[in-house]
């Protein structure tokens, strides 16, 4: 049994939701910041903290927010690629998640208009 690793990943979904309840009084000024913030270390509880929201989030600030933090883990496996990298992988790596950034970044700006 990972008991340890178990720890750690209930102790990232209860912050996670926590500081999203946290920062939705606030109104959604708060949100997309906390979700790039939540997003640097685990996308997972991201996700079930917008899903676990309590009502007074629309489903599209809850969807902005899970692809604000999908782009700001893919930035950091991006350089963490780059700086930590050897041989091609760094090219490679780099490229694919700079894709995958990119195309993140025009669904937010084409859902934006709707």
């Amino acid at each position: 049994m990972r008991l340890r690793s178990a720890i750690k990943m209930a102790l990232a979904f209860q912050v996670s939701l926590t500081s999203i309840s946290i920062v939705s009084r606030w109104g959604t000024a708060g949100i997309y910041p906390t979700a790039a913030a939540l997003g640097l270390t685990d996308v997972d509880a991201l996700t079930v903290s917008m899903s676990k929201a309590d009502g007074t989030m629309s489903t599209e600030v809850a969807a902005r927010a899970i692809a604000i933090g999908v782009v700001a883990n893919t930035l950091l496996k991006l350089t963490l690629s780059v700086v930590l990298g050897a041989g091609p992988f760094p090219r490679i790596a780099a490229g694919g998640l700079a894709v995958l950034a990119l195309a993140t970044l025009a669904g937010l700006a084409v859902a934006s208009r709707f």
